[in-house]
């Protein structure tokens, strides 16, 4: 099996950071829009393959899929990293501005998870991040698109894990922290705090976890707990507070 790993967002912060220290470790194949600055900062890296795509653009993921697929087969590390944030209060925010999120925080990344879980079904291999945020955890004012977006991926790491739960595919989200982006050029951290969290969930076993929130070393709980609640039954008990009768 060779060590390919598909980095997405490769262009600049964590994802151009991860490819650096990645390539001497895998085969990467870095893939962003700005095919340009990839090649100047990666031009050095021999074991790094640079491919453009617009994730915001469903052509463009579409034809990237195709081309991984034809031209790798079975790619058994993938880091969904490539995003965008677009500030906005509710009343203001555009159905193109939330559009735009969600293609490339969420469906871009589901996009390729249906596109290469395929062959890792087949070789009972693989090993996903998704690059997520505690953005949907928090809903800080002005950032509805960014935190609807990566609440979906969220939704959807969880649900795609549960479902390969019982094959050698581990798929988890990580939020690198406060590291300094494009999007966050005044954060306090390198994008390498994040590189030890990523060595770890590469490096997970057929018996690690899976479906997991991580942030800087810590597991982050993603639910709360809602044992005691009877959802069928419509039912829960004296933990959750009752605000009025409802007829049984």
């Amino acid at each position: 099996m060779r060590n390919l790993l598909l980095i997405t967002g490769a262009s600049s912060g964590v994802g151009l950071s991860l490819a650096e220290y990645l390539s001497g470790k895998y085969e990467v194949i870095a893939v962003a829009r700005r095919r340009d600055r990839m090649q100047g900062a990666l031009a050095n890296r021999s074991q790094v393959t640079v491919r453009q795509a617009d994730l915001s653009q469903p052509e463009d993921v579409e034809e990237l899929i195709r081309w991984l697929k034809s031209e790798f087969g079975h790619i058994p590390y993938v880091i969904n990293n490539a995003g965008v944030n677009i500030r906005n209060a509710i009343d203001v925010l555009s159905p193109d501005q939330m559009n735009r999120c969600m293609m490339v925080n969420a469906l871009a990344p589901l996009a390729i998870l249906r596109g290469l879980l395929p062959e890792m079904k087949a070789k009972n291999f693989g090993r996903v991040i998704n690059v997520t945020s505690g953005a949907p955890l928090n809903c800080f004012p002005e950032y509805a698109a960014y935190s609807a977006s990566k609440g979906a991926l969220n939704a959807v790491t969880v649900t795609c894990a549960k479902e390969c739960a019982s094959l050698n595919i581990r798929i988890n989200l990580m939020s690198p922290g406060p590291v300094r982006t494009e999007m966050a050029p005044h954060a306090t951290m390198d994008p390498s705090a994040c590189h030890p969290t990523v060595d770890y969930l590469l490096g997970l076993d057929e018996q690690g976890p899976t479906g997991r929130f991580f942030w800087l070393g810590y597991e982050i709980p993603l639910f709360p707990n809602l044992e005691g609640i009877d959802w069928m039954g419509g039912k829960a008990d004296e933990r959750f507070k009752r605000v009025l009768e409802v007829a049984q």
